[in-house]
């Protein structure tokens, strides 16, 4: 009797496990696809990157928003493009919506030449410059004989092994009053927003400026609501709006709203 009650009792318990992942596995092919989808990705730097961003061929532009798709960098850093011009990103600061990020083309340059760079153009409705942020002027072409009689605009000459004894480049601050005389001077420049103090002598450490890069406030859906619910923050395309991920199905700001498509 002894041995049939234990059989009797392993058989049930066994018909329970078996029950229980079943269930479990019911569960999770029911769960919402793009919910499945939209996880956190990275390019290699340790960087966790999700909503608003995504990155391009390794998350899907569902999971982000329109305009703030990146691309990973052949030393695992991610890349965002705006404009014609592409930018580091160091750190995302998903909290107060803005990042770091420095130009692509002084990222990692072993040289104080700083290469031509152009102007950062920003779409409003995406990202934005801090008000109070400084810039830094790039003048290049500039003559070099001219300058020779200009002891004082020698000192913000960035010394170029590849350019030729008659032209030289110029880094300096937008609110150094030799700004003007030096432009003159000069056949080309471009601006770079850069993380200073006005006034603050940067002396020869105008390359560094750049290395370190800047600030960008990002404007976009506050996913905050979403994620707090247990959901994962996307973008339907297709209707043109926010929309709030959930292992049900997609939900217009979060999982415990009821409401969805």
């Amino acid at each position: 009797m002894n041995h049939n009650f234990f059989l009797t009792y392993f058989s049930a318990i066994i018909r329970l496990f078996v029950v229980s992942l079943f269930l479990l596995e019911k569960k999770a092919s029911c769960t919402d696809p793009q919910f499945l989808a939209c996880n956190p990705e990275s390019c290699g730097d340790g960087q966790n990157i999700n909503f608003p961003f995504y990155i391009q061929n390794k998350q899907e532009p569902s999971c982000g928003y329109p305009g703030f798709s990146l691309s990973c960098n052949n030393k695992g850093k991610p890349v965002l493009k705006l404009s014609n011009n592409e930018y580091i990103i160091h750190e995302i600061y998903y909290q107060n919506h803005s990042l770091r990020v420095s130009n692509a083309a002084v990222f990692g340059k072993s040289t104080p030449c700083i290469p031509q760079i152009q102007n950062m153009s920003l779409a409003d409705d995406r990202f934005r410059l801090p008000s109070n942020r400084a810039s830094l002027f790039l003048l290049y072409n500039c003559n070099s004989t001219l300058l020779a009689n200009d002891s004082e605009l020698l000192n913000y000459k960035v010394d170029c092994l590849g350019e030729n004894g008659t032209v030289s480049t110029l880094a300096m601050l937008d609110d150094d009053p030799l700004l003007g005389p030096a432009s003159d001077k000069c056949e080309t420049g471009a601006v770079a927003p850069v993380d200073v103090y006005r006034g603050e002598n940067v002396g020869s450490e105008r390359m560094l400026l750049l290395e370190r890069g800047f600030v960008l406030n990002w404007i976009a859906s506050n996913c905050s609501i979403c994620e707090g619910s247990g959901g994962k923050c996307g973008f339907d395309n297709a209707t043109y709006h926010f929309k709030c991920f959930c292992p049900d199905r997609p939900h217009s700001r979060s999982c415990t709203s009821g409401e969805s498509f």
